[in-house]
């Protein structure tokens, strides 16, 4: 099964008795919000938003380096993004708890 964003944003909108144009904006300024965040990770800290209970994405900064091997390789510097679930939210979603 494959739930859209699209969908998520109907659903939500009639559990809360809200418009769907509404639900649609906040999704829209949530998804910019992270993505400026994660944009500004530095080689110092990473970047963590949890955005559920449980649920959250790491951004960590991999800086540029070259591999020597038959060629030399150059990477270049990137981000790395990772979601994270939590043990507790694994059961919970099982039925442990």
């Amino acid at each position: 099964m494959v739930i859209t964003q699209a969908q998520l944003i109907k659903k939500i909108a009639e559990k809360e008795e809200t418009d769907v144009k509404t639900v649609d904006r906040i999704f829209k300024a949530a998804e910019r919000f992270l993505f400026e965040s994660m944009s500004a990770t530095t080689t110092l800290e990473k970047t963590v938003v949890k955005l559920l209970d449980g649920l959250s994405l790491e951004c960590t900064y991999i800086p540029e380096r070259s591999l020597n091997t038959f060629e030399e390789f150059h990477c270049q510097a990137r981000l790395r993004v990772k979601a994270k679930v939590t043990r507790h939210y694994n059961r919970k979603l099982n039925g442990y708890f």
